[in-house]
């Protein structure tokens, strides 16, 4: 039986309602005070709080922020009634996440059929943030002891050589023994951090008021974040010379955070997947609304079986069984630029190299001085 927490000061109206409520097989829980329906809604965990505005201690308004400030009532479902035909207030109880917005008086039969239609969606994005999770869940054990063991079985075998000769081993070998472990380390830690990005992206998804939370970042510095980024994975693969590398100013929708894995992955892959002594170049461009990154590189290339559709656990499970460690960080940047309302274009041969042409929108959606492709 679904619960619905009822926040109205007018004990009339909030026992017309919680009456109308139970008739129509809800459970109820009711309050007049603003304050006491915050605190009720994290712990008795409704599955949609009613709430009016004009409440006596606090608005209507400030427990919307409450409840959308905690995890455990972020998704929750909120209807807002008020009495005044206020468009502003609409328009600021939308932006703070409100569900829906009823403005009295109103249609018992109406309200009952909109909260019938809201409780219905909730639990549509819940199965359907369930069902992924759980496939995820089950990619993830799958591939996951698989992509570990090459790095962890180096550490062990490298681990019983220092063990078992020891005392027969020179200093300069011992030495590079140790630094073959911090590197299969390194892998291995790269690897688990990767893999719970991806799982986490891939939930993240599945929520659309945390993919317009995401979108809201502060905007980061393009110039200066590709140029770190190309820098140090270009000094990572010692090929400092190979970098070609072609910046241009803007703010770009997206964190620093989030911009410098994108970059990252993909400059990784160009370098990992391309001899030395060949360029990996690195261009970036302007139009009016949206940057557009392109990586290319003259490397091995990608065939057409993982180019099909680089998207979704399917694709990344058939990836890991043919022990390719492309899939991963390509998913996590293409990723990254869907959930900022970009995306990525990927262009590529065996024995002919790759090209990765990222469009990301700009702070603001304008660029001073942009030009085009």
């Amino acid at each position: 039986m679904p619960r619905i927490l009822v926040i109205d000061d007018e004990v009339a109206m909030r026992q017309l309602l919680t009456t109308a409520l139970q008739r129509a097989g809800y459970e109820v829980i009711d309050t007049g005070l603003g304050q006491v329906g915050i605190d009720l809604a994290f712990t008795e965990d409704p599955d949609l709080v009613l709430c009016d505005v004009g409440l006596l201690d606090i608005s209507g308004y400030d427990v919307l922020k409450a409840l959308r400030a905690r995890p455990e009532t972020h998704n929750t479902p909120v209807v807002l009634i008020t009495g005044m035909a206020d468009l502003q207030g609409m328009r600021e109880g939308m932006t703070l996440g409100a569900d829906d917005y009823v403005p009295k008086p109103f249609d018992l039969e109406e309200l009952l059929a909109l909260l019938a239609a809201r409780l219905r969606k909730a639990d549509n994005l819940r199965h359907e943030a369930e069902t992924k999770a759980k496939k995820l869940r089950s990619h993830i054990s799958m591939m996951l002891p698989h992509e570990l063991l090459s790095p962890l079985s180096g550490i062990i075998g490298l681990a019983d050589i220092l063990r078992d000769d020891a005392v027969h081993l020179k200093r300069s070998e011992a030495a590079e023994i140790g630094r073959d472990i911090q590197r299969s380390g390194e892998r291995l830690h790269r690897l688990i951090r990767n893999f719970l990005i991806y799982s986490q992206l891939e939930l993240l998804a599945a929520e659309p008021e945390r993919i317009a939370a995401l979108r809201q970042s502060p905007p980061c510095q393009l110039r200066k974040v590709l140029g770190e980024v190309a820098e140090r994975v270009a000094e990572r693969h010692q090929r400092r010379a190979d970098l070609v590398l072609e910046p241009v100013s803007a703010e770009v929708a997206m964190s620093d955070q989030n911009l410098t894995k994108l970059c990252e992955e993909l400059l990784d892959n160009a370098f990992k997947f391309s001899a030395p002594g060949h360029p990996v170049e690195v261009h970036a461009r302007l139009t009016d609304d949206k940057a557009w990154l392109t990586i290319s590189d003259e490397g091995s290339g990608i065939g057409e079986e993982i180019l099909g559709s680089l998207r979704g656990a399917d694709q990344f499970e058939r990836l890991f069984y043919e022990k390719r460690t492309t899939g991963l960080g390509l998913a996590i940047a293409v990723r990254l630029a869907e959930l900022h309302d970009g995306r990525a274009l990927i262009q590529s041969h065996p024995g002919t190299g790759t090209s990765i042409l990222v469009e990301l929108p700009l702070a603001g959606g304008v660029a001073s001085g942009a030009t085009g492709l």
